[in-house]
């Protein structure tokens, strides 16, 4: 079983049906197979919920959103344990340049506080993080295994 976490821009994907994206996901990392375990932060569902009402989405939009929340596991951050706390402070201190124990391998990135939780998240539960941008590209191999379309 591998298990996935979606960032924000890949759960839109999927919301509005990008076939093409999603295509090259299901070829490349099969996470629709009932084998696997697709999960996202409660950050990427505020976000989406966020998205939609920016956007004016309609009904089907919206019903399409709760379908594809309904068949993945919502992780909580404020049920979790102090472990992803910790792992929130460290990926901010690596990216920030500032972490004794890990230096980077580059100079500082400025990550978004949305994205840190995400990371965090994928961090402490060993997903695979599934993007479409480079705001992870720097945390690959240290903190987390990116997949990035």
């Amino acid at each position: 079983m591998r298990q996935f976490l979606l960032d924000t821009n890949i759960f839109i994907a999927y919301a509005r049906n990008q076939q093409p994206l999603i295509q090259q996901i299901e070829q490349k990392l099969d996470i629709s197979n009932p084998t696997n375990l697709t999960m996202l932060s409660v950050v990427t569902q505020a976000e989406c919920m966020a998205f939609a009402l920016k956007n004016h989405w309609g009904d089907s939009k919206k019903q399409a959103l709760t379908r594809i929340l309904n068949v993945c596991l919502v992780i909580d951050i404020h049920s979790s344990s102090t472990q992803l706390l910790q792992a929130y402070a460290e990926i901010d201190a690596f990216s920030a340049f500032k972490l004794a124990k890990k230096p980077a391998s580059s100079g500082a990135i400025r990550m978004g506080k949305n994205d840190l939780w995400i990371a965090a998240t994928a961090h402490l539960l060993q997903a695979e993080l599934i993007t479409t941008d480079g705001d992870f590209d720097h945390l690959d191999g240290h903190y987390l295994t990116l997949h990035r379309f």
